[in-house]
């Protein structure tokens, strides 16, 4: 037992320390997280849970009784409330804020009363669920295998929904969502296997974690609308490029700005000019190779750096984003046009200096490219 509560306390731990990163994010993050921070709080007390229960197993009067009983109502409600919230955040992953969730607290209702029900009338003294017997152990009763059951059966429907929505994630993300439940359910297999072994819920803290490192905490330096990295990560490449002890091989770098972006959210509204900045990235995205980087660094201007210092290399880069842009405006046909400005170069340390003063001049080479762009336009 004492082993079990150590690796429970030790779970806790790590969800406390996954909860408070979540918590230092910006508002709007943490907005967009609240299911996530649910899921850590919600892990945290079923094993807390769990602790009690096995702190005052046997014990059959007294305030220890009373905390048996209540601790193990508790943790099958925050088990059944798990499952839930994995559905939520899934949906809010997958749909975004503005998407209605209506249609699925409607479907999981009915489980919710049936398992709550169920609970409620167990510790009241009806065991339709389960009984906590005079030596500590529960005595399951036939509203426990439907209550169960139904919860394993929306976990693998979650699995299903992510395929569903297998076109709407990146690789990281379908990988990491689809590989959720193979901690628990090999947690599960362990239990069965190992005589007294407790690892459900310290794996499905794993799954948390997994979720953690390769979803969420992204969300602290990626742009939320284009899904490019932010301004944020943007200045920390150009602090470790910077940093001459550390890089030392050569980049080129290209910013890249669209012309005339304010007239498409005046003319034609914001949403368009969100959706045109998404249509951009994702051309950006495709004209790189997997060791380049990409960042939203303004409103309509992005920077990119590529992992090179051989100018083939950056005009191959560019001439994919001309060629991408080209077949884009014909796929747009009657529609407006996008035209991008761009200035570019490779670093060099000994003619630029410092590599901000050198972003600083492609930054000016892009501004000319634009005024020569609207000086042709009034030619015409």
């Amino acid at each position: 037992m004492a082993q079990s509560i150590q690796i429970h306390a030790f779970s806790i731990i790590i969800l406390f320390v996954l909860y408070m990163s979540t918590k230092q994010q910006a508002r709007s993050i943490r907005q967009k997280n609240r299911f996530f921070v649910a899921l850590l709080a919600l892990n945290g007390l079923t094993m807390s849970m769990k602790i009690l229960m096995a702190l005052t197993k046997g014990y059959v009067s007294g305030i220890e009784e009373v905390i048996l009983h209540g601790s193990t109502a508790i943790y099958y409600m925050s088990s059944v409330v798990i499952v839930f919230h994995w559905l939520l955040y899934l949906h809010n992953h997958v749909k975004g804020e503005q998407t209605t969730k209506k249609y699925l607290m409607i479907a999981i209702a009915p489980y919710l009363l049936m398992s709550f029900v169920s609970i409620i009338l167990s510790l009241a003294g009806i065991p339709v669920m389960y009984r906590i017997q005079s030596s500590g152990n529960i005595e399951r009763y036939f509203m426990y295998g439907p209550v169960i059951f139904t919860a394993y059966i929306i976990m693998i429907g979650s699995i299903i929904y992510v395929l569903w929505h297998k076109d709407d994630l990146t690789k990281s993300e379908f990988t990491t969502l689809m590989m959720y439940l193979l901690p628990p359910a090999i947690g599960i297999f362990l239990n069965e296997a190992i005589d007294g072994a407790e690892l459900l819920w310290p794996s499905m803290t794993v799954s948390l974690l997994i979720v953690y490192v390769n979803i969420q905490s992204k969300m602290t330096n990626t742009d939320p609308l284009t899904g490019v990295f932010n301004r944020r990560e943007y200045e920390r490449q150009v602090a470790y490029i910077s940093n001459d002890k550390v890089f030392k091989r050569g980049v080129g770098a290209i910013i890249i700005d669209i012309d005339d972006f304010k007239q498409i959210n005046d003319i034609h509204s914001n949403q368009v000019g969100d959706s045109t900045l998404v249509d951009v990235s994702q051309i950006l995205q495709l004209s790189v190779r997997k060791n380049d980087f990409i960042a939203r660094i303004g409103g309509d201007e992005f920077c990119m750096i590529i992992d090179s210092d051989q100018e083939s290399i950056l005009h191959d880069v560019i001439n994919r984003i001309h060629q991408h842009m080209d077949i884009y405006n014909e796929e747009k046909q009657d529609q407006f046009q996008i035209h991008l400005s761009m200035g570019y170069g490779i670093f060099d340390q000994k003619n630029h200096g410092t590599f901000r003063s050198f972003l600083e001049r492609i930054d000016k080479r892009m501004y000319q490219d634009k005024q020569l762009t609207k000086s042709n336009k009034n030619d015409e």
